[in-house]
C-alpha cells in the first residue's frame, strides 16, 4: 500500500496528489455517466484539475482523498470531507469512482471511513448530504454506510434536462455513537 491513511477491506484511502492526475481522472471527470448527478457539469481540462487540486489541498477545511483498490494498488476514485464548518462542527462530503469501480461496495467503504474519521479524529458532530433522488446507488450505498434519509427538497437541483428532488441523508454525532454500540460501526 502507498501511504495509507484510512484503511478498509477492499479500499484504502490516502492523499490525493498532482501524480494522480497522471492517469485516468481526467476521463473519469469527463464522462458524461460518471458526472451526471456532480454540480459542476463542464468539461475540466489538466490545468482546472491541478488548479482545483490544489486549491483543496492547501484548504484546512478539507480532507482530500485518493480512493485505492487494495487488491491492485489501483488509483480508482476520490473522495472528500468538505467544506468543514469547524464552528458549529459540521460537513458534507463528495465521492467519485471511475465506472469500473460501480457496484462493488467501494463506495460504501470510503463513507464509512470518512464517517469514522470524521467523528473520531476530527471530532465533527453532523455529516450531510444531499443527493439527487434518481441517483439511488448513491443513496443507497449512503444508507448502508450509516447515514439517515432526513427529509427531501422538492425541485432544489436542475439535473439530465428536469428540475430534480434531492434526497437529505445525515448522521449526528450521537446517532453514530448509538449505532457504534449497536455494532454497525467498528
Amino acid at each position: 500500500m502507498d501511504r495509507p491513511f484510512l484503511v478498509g477491506k477492499k479500499i484504502y484511502l490516502r492523499p490525493f496528489d498532482m501524480s494522480d492526475l497522471n492517469g485516468k481522472y481526467i476521463q473519469w471527470i469527463n464522462d458524461c455517466d460518471v458526472t451526471k448527478f456532480m454540480d459542476d457539469p463542464f468539461p475540466k481540462t489538466r490545468e482546472n484539475l491541478e488548479e482545483y487540486v490544489k486549491n483543496i489541498s492547501k484548504d484546512p477545511n478539507y480532507v482530500f482523498f485518493a480512493v485505492i483498490e487494495k487488491k491492485t494498488d489501483k488509483h480508482i476514485g476520490n473522495a472528500k470531507i468538505g467544506p468543514i464548518n469547524w464552528i458549529h462542527r459540521r460537513t458534507g462530503f463528495g465521492r467519485m469512482l471511475c465506472k469500473e469501480a460501480w457496484g462493488k461496495g467501494y463506495g460504501t467503504e470510503a463513507m464509512r471511513l470518512m464517517i469514522e474519521y470524521a467523528f473520531e479524529k476530527l471530532n465533527l458532530n453532523r455529516i450531510i448530504d444531499h443527493g439527487v433522488v434518481d441517483n439511488l446507488p448513491s443513496i443507497k450505498s449512503n444508507e448502508k454506510a450509516g447515514l439517515d434519509n432526513e427529509g427531501i427538497i422538492r425541485e432544489y437541483v436542475y439535473s439530465n434536462g428536469k428540475y430534480c428532488d434531492v434526497a437529505i441523508l445525515g448522521l449526528t454525532r450521537a446517532r453514530y455513537d448509538k449505532k457504534k454500540r449497536q455494532g454497525f460501526f467498528k
